[in-house]
């Protein structure tokens, strides 16, 4: 996934910290004993925020110790363990297919290192995605989005909607996959199409200067390219874009607050959920509408 989908660390409560921090180590953890070590390096807090997700909506409880890394020997890292439920490690596998779909899309739409990159990388990819023994009609759904997403891109809509809607559709589709109940599917499902929309426009806001010198298709430039001056967007454009975006984040949040709050999960899961809604995501848009969300390694990087 693409690192627009954190929280905001300072309205974080200290035990709120602690237990994101050893949910992002458990699902690593699982993500390298399900996967292999070299699936841990396509971790994002995007995949965190499904498994956050499914949890509440599930009750999911969970056990945090402190366990030996490769990356902290010394101390070793809190992490988190689920009970009797298999989050993780559908966490895992959604990461493992995103990733080969990822791959497999940039083999046909890029060029130069980038499409040299996808070739040497996609085969280690499919072995990782096969590993991780997703379903086969999850696995169809994963292709068949992601190539109605890569038709509706070649055909270069002036529009946002087009392909924000298809993205969405996925991220929907994974965010209710199995879950036991419709209510419960319901629910997951408009949060992951709210999220999916936001990560698809504000993706699009951020690569809008080297999409633009590329020549490749970009559907917020494509919309506001009169008010794009070839490095950032305009007040006017900027503004329609957050209040789009701002939009799509309010479907998640009314799904949100239907989650049960007797079922029995941890509160510290709602909490960061509702965190990452009204302050994470947020705080993302303005650093992409504003061109501060050029490197996109800080949205990587793992809380310290």
């Amino acid at each position: 996934m693409f690192g627009y989908v954190k929280a905001h660390n300072p309205e974080l409560k200290v035990r709120e910290s602690d237990y994101y921090r050893a949910f992002y180590c458990g699902l690593c953890r699982t993500m390298k004993s399900r996967c292999g070590f070299s699936s841990t390096l396509t971790l994002s807090y995007d995949i965190v925020f499904l498994a956050l997700v499914r949890t509440a909506i599930t009750g999911a409880r969970g056990n945090i110790k402190r366990m030996r890394c490769p990356m902290h020997p010394v101390r070793g890292r809190l992490a988190l363990t689920l009970v009797d439920s298999d989050i993780l490690d559908y966490c895992a596998g959604v990461a493992a297919l995103l990733t080969e779909g990822k791959l497999e899309d940039d083999m046909l739409d890029e060029r130069g290192v980038r499409r040299l990159r996808a070739r040497l990388l996609l085969p280690a990819a499919r072995r990782v995605s096969k590993r991780a023994g997703c379903g086969d009609d999850l696995r169809d759904t994963v292709r068949r989005y992601l190539s109605e997403l890569n038709d509706t891109e070649n055909s270069r809509p002036e529009s946002v909607d087009a392909c924000a809607d298809i993205f969405g559709g996925l991220l929907g589709e994974i965010f209710a996959y199995g879950l036991p109940c419709e209510r419960s599917r319901r629910i997951a499902y408009e949060i992951g199409r709210g999220a999916g929309r936001f990560i698809y426009v504000a993706d699009a806001a951020n690569d809008a200067a080297e999409d633009a010198a590329a020549g490749r298709y970009n559907p917020v430039l494509s919309v506001w390219h009169d008010h794009f001056d070839g490095v950032m967007f305009d007040d006017h454009a900027k503004d329609a874009t957050m209040t789009a975006l701002q939009l799509d984040l309010s479907v998640a949040a009314t799904a949100v607050e239907l989650i049960d709050t007797q079922n029995g999960a941890p509160p510290e899961a709602l909490s960061i959920i509702k965190n990452i809604i009204y302050l994470g995501m947020p705080a993302a848009a303005k650093a992409a509408l504003s061109g501060k969300a050029k490197n996109k390694r800080w949205r990587q990087k793992q809380i310290s």
